[in-house]
């Protein structure tokens, strides 16, 4: 960035952008500029999403967090943001707050997850797989003001044997089709 960003609100800074499929310009002296803050801006696999040349679709809010959804609040924005991409779902959990904070959220609240499935989970900045989520994903101690990249991919069926949706939603994919008993 342009100065006065921690190092965690300017990785957030430039997740949003990118995410959002922006046109990114560096507007930091290149000769003067930190190597933690270059490697935000060389991070390959943000930059791969915001360059992806099959869908051009942005994240967009899928819950608001702190707020009612829907509510504008430039203090705290909507923290919970998904789209499509030709590699997976795209995922950024924003922490508006000044404190670390635990972010969860069922996976088929993104408009882009389908019920029934599970889905491997790659987390953009860390550049690690993480495993697969079902249902619920939490992501724990996410740093104040800071932000989580993820793209989710499906990975097949549900664990056979799972509990019986406890929440409605949790089962309904996104036409409204029931998956599973309640």
């Amino acid at each position: 960035g342009n100065g006065g960003l921690t190092y965690e609100e300017a990785k957030s800074h430039f997740t949003a952008w990118a995410l959002m499929k922006s046109p990114l310009l560096i507007g930091t002296d290149l000769a003067s500029i930190k190597p933690d803050i270059l490697g935000i801006l060389k991070n390959k696999e943000i930059l791969a999403i915001n360059q992806d040349d099959v869908i051009g679709s942005s994240i967009s809010p899928f819950r608001w967090g702190i707020n009612p959804d829907w509510t504008s609040n430039s203090t705290h924005p909507a923290q919970y943001w998904s789209g499509p991409s030709k590699y997976g779902t795209v995922f950024m959990l924003l922490n508006t707050l000044s404190v670390p904070a635990t972010m969860s959220f069922n996976i088929t609240e993104s408009p882009w997850i389908r019920a029934g499935r599970k889905y491997s989970v790659r987390d953009l900045w860390a550049h690690t797989d993480n495993g697969t989520v079902v249902r619920t994903f939490t992501a724990k101690k996410v740093p104040p003001h800071g932000v989580i990249a993820l793209l989710l991919k499906d990975a097949g069926d549900e664990p056979e044997g799972l509990y019986p949706c406890s929440i409605p939603f949790q089962c309904t994919d996104k036409n409204g089709t029931h998956v599973g008993p309640i």
